[in-house]
């Protein structure tokens, strides 16, 4: 918090003698905001949509979305699961690929 206040009044007060000198934020910007909550709304989405699937059994499977890009990790217990998890995280309203990194477990 110290830290996040003294970059505040740094910038503030660093270019406050230059009217010339370009302001710079150290807030982002509205639309990364946007963006990184629409990420987390997705994962969530592909989460609970992998859940609810009646032919998906594994629960070891990590959920990352970036960019409307979604990377799955972790194991299933077979191919046909592995393909299942793609098919179920394509089918959610905002991705815009899947990456299956997933491990089949022997």
């Amino acid at each position: 918090m110290t830290l996040a206040l003294n970059l505040y009044a740094q910038g503030t007060h660093s270019d406050s003698n230059n009217p010339d000198a370009p302001s710079a934020s150290i807030n982002p910007t509205h639309e990364s905001m946007s963006q990184g909550m629409d990420d987390t709304v997705i994962t969530t989405k592909v989460k609970a949509s992998l859940l609810a699937e009646k032919n998906f059994a594994s629960l070891h499977v990590g959920v990352r979305t970036r960019e409307g890009v979604v990377r799955l990790t972790g194991t299933v217990p077979s191919l046909s699961q592995k393909h299942t998890a793609t098919d179920v995280a394509q089918g959610v309203n905002g991705v815009k690929s899947v990456e299956n990194h997933l491990v089949i477990a022997r």
